[in-house]
């Protein structure tokens, strides 16, 4: 705003016009006054029915004869199903109870609807009745989706015959906007992903329960002789992925805590991290993933308030030199020969280290399967197996090993979430 001219009215006008217009935008908008219901969802299964070509509706129920088969949604939602009122009326044979009906909305980018299809009420306890769809009316929001308007009524009171016309079994989701997930995924599929959820999720507490320094709020690899390391290219890894997002845990702001060089990025797209987001096996050996460190000194940050050391870590590979390694060299060389850790003739290494299948095969788009996945345990169970024993022994502990659990624990989680998003697309 001027001094002569007064700009502010129309500019605040027109960000609450704008405002709205993201409202509606928005598919799930005109629903906020409906109060959504889980249940369980016959869709008809189109590959394998005879549905009439003209009406597209079946020709029968779904007695013995019935040539439909249904796909059956678990926990699906629909909205606006409201309180039944019964009415009654007088018919041929005096008072008589009128039909139960009324009208339902289903979410964009779930399901098609189909006259013929089925529902039952999960919160309706004892009971199976089955509501048919009489009705389906589509509407097209503004950004494209499709909106369905669905009539019902009852039409049996239990479901024991359409139970015998299952095809395919699935299951809604709770899905973040923003994902390429699927908001109805095969209902395997979705045991396989809950599956790799919940050891993603145990892997985070796992990392924030070991790493985690309260003295400098940020994550620190520290072994039995007080040797305290940072690595600001492990923090940003973490933060570009949200590798430490929705864990079992309180939320922990991830933060850089020392201020980085105007190379940072640079020098971060050199490193191994930037393979894994890129799924780039060809430039992973090639990488900076060794390591040197030096004493941080830097004034003014949270590592000068304490009067014990840490060291930041570099990468660069020094002539001559030792660099640690952040992961080994041969699960380098496994990925890059797609060579599968099971395939190895040593049961022991193979028992301890099938997990290392999960890395090489994000590289290599192979499927995870559920050994693999429950063998993440083995890498917890010998990171403490290691601290035990020095602790036991009075020895230092095994400082690659325990250094390389640090770092393979976040590339854990980002290949396991890639994955879940790869099954439930």
């Amino acid at each position: 705003m001027g001094k002569l001219l007064n700009t502010t009215y129309h500019e605040t006008v027109d960000k609450v016009t704008n405002m709205y217009n993201g409202l509606v935008n928005n598919p799930f908008y005109i629903w906020n006054d409906k109060k959504p219901n889980i249940v369980t969802y016959y869709n008809i299964n189109k590959d394998y029915s005879s549905l009439d070509p003209g009406s597209k509706i079946q020709y029968d129920n779904i007695n013995d004869e019935s040539p439909i088969r249904y796909n059956r949604i678990y926990d699906f939602l629909i909205y606006g199903f409201n309180r039944i009122e019964l009415q009654t009326e007088n018919g041929e044979f005096g008072l008589e109870a009128g039909e139960i009906t009324g009208d339902a909305y289903i979410l964009p980018n779930t399901i098609i609807p189909t006259e013929g299809d089925f529902f039952e009420v999960n919160h309706v306890k004892d009971s199976t009745w089955l509501y048919i769809v009489t009705d389906v009316q589509l509407d097209t929001l503004q950004n494209g989706s499709n909106a369905y308007k669905i009539t019902y009524k009852l039409e049996y009171d239990d479901n024991t015959q359409i139970l015998n016309k299952i095809k395919h079994n699935y299951q809604m989701i709770d899905v973040r906007e923003g994902t390429n997930i699927s908001k109805v995924v095969r209902c395997e599929d979705y045991e396989i992903a809950k599956i790799m959820d919940e050891k993603a999720v145990m892997l985070k507490s796992r990392f924030q329960e070991l790493f985690y320094n309260d003295k400098v709020q940020t994550f620190i690899f520290e072994d039995l002789n007080n040797f305290r390391m940072y690595d600001p290219y492990m923090i940003e890894f973490l933060i570009r992925n949200k590798i430490l997002d929705n864990g079992e845990d309180d939320y922990i702001h991830v933060d850089h805590k020392l201020f980085t060089p105007k190379t940072f990025s640079l020098n971060y797209d050199r490193t191994f991290f930037r393979c894994f987001e890129k799924c780039d096996k060809d430039k992973l050996l090639e990488s900076n993933h060794k390591i040197i460190y030096h004493i941080i000194k830097s004034y003014g940050t949270t590592f000068a308030s304490r009067y014990e050391s840490y060291y930041e870590v570099e990468y660069r590979d020094i002539t001559g030199g030792y660099n640690m390694p952040c992961i080994s060299e041969d699960l380098i060389f496994r990925i890059k020969e797609n060579n599968l850790i099971d395939e190895i003739d040593d049961k022991v290494l193979r028992d301890y280290f099938l997990w290392e299948n999960i890395i090489i095969k994000y590289f290599n788009n192979g499927i995870i399967d559920q050994d693999e996945i429950e063998n993440i345990d083995n890498l917890i169970y010998k990171f403490q197996d290691m601290v035990d024993l020095a602790s036991d022994k009075k020895e230092l502990l095994d400082f690659n090993g325990a250094l390389k659990v640090f770092y393979i624990i976040p590339l854990l989680i980002f290949c396991l979430e890639d994955a879940i998003e790869k099954v439930l697309k």
